[in-house]
């Protein structure tokens, strides 16, 4: 049974498409990326499997997660499912991070922890930092997200969505807020953290360049549509469409 299965999924907004009858799977230990233009739905597909779409989007077809259908799934049910199943990390670490909470209180917010708890869940927010290669951990446990570079908040952001052991991990275009050099590093990152942990991956980017680094397969996706579905190598050595030989041309 694939981990995660959408079969003929269209999203519309006040009756115009914007995601149009796309359907694939995701195997256990398999990253799938997804390339494409700003715009073409890549992050509305990533909301949807994670079941954040605003309320005014209609969505149909089905989305399997595990076996369990996800579209229509009660709030209360999915919100259970969210981090320990499936769990995303955001294109701004800055966005995604609260600004006026220090960041041992944001994992408490994950954790749902006590305060006669907050000594034992110190220990293990520091595993998790350390786990994403932060040095000096203890203190970064009493520091606010201002005071905290564009790469160490990605990997912050990066250990608050591994906390809870995901099966599924979606990052929505993770670097594109850093510089090349630490680009770099958040990709082994997140690689060396799939391979410790287990967990299958979406992986969101409109570089083909950095997916050809960390996807099995790669979905090309335009207008909303999924327009070619091919293994990694097989899609740089063979791509069938236009619009993907362009998006090759331009990873050179």
């Amino acid at each position: 049974m694939p981990y995660l299965e959408l079969k003929n999924v269209c999203i519309s907004y006040s009756g115009s498409a914007v995601i149009n009858d796309i359907s694939f799977s995701l195997q256990k230990g398999e990253t799938i990326g997804i390339a494409g233009e700003s715009g073409c739905g890549k992050s509305t597909l990533a909301k949807a499997v994670l079941g954040i779409l605003p309320k005014n989007a209609d969505i149909t077809g089905s989305i399997k997660y595990c076996g369990k259908e996800l579209i229509g799934m009660p709030e209360k049910e999915f919100a259970k499912l969210r981090g320990g199943g499936i769990s995303m990390v955001f294109q701004d670490p800055s966005a995604a991070l609260n600004p006026v909470r220090k960041i041992k209180h944001q994992f408490y917010d994950i954790f749902g922890t006590r305060r006669s708890a907050r000594k034992s869940a110190d220990e293990k927010i520091i595993h998790f930092l350390r786990l994403v290669h932060l040095q000096a951990p203890e203190t970064i446990l009493n520091r606010y997200p201002a005071q905290l570079s564009g790469g160490m908040k990605q990997r912050i952001v990066i250990a608050m969505a591994i906390c809870k052991a995901p099966q599924l991990l979606i990052a929505d275009e993770p670097t594109s807020a850093l510089d090349a050099e630490i680009r770099l590093q958040i990709i082994e990152e997140l690689m060396s953290l799939k391979k410790h942990l287990g967990f299958g991956m979406i992986y969101i980017s409109h570089n083909l360049a950095e997916l050809s680094k960390v996807a099995d397969s790669i979905l090309v996706m335009k207008n909303g549509s999924l327009i070619e579905c091919q293994k990694t190598a097989e899609l740089f050595a063979n791509p069938r469409q236009t619009y993907t030989k362009e998006l090759i041309a331009a990873a050179e």
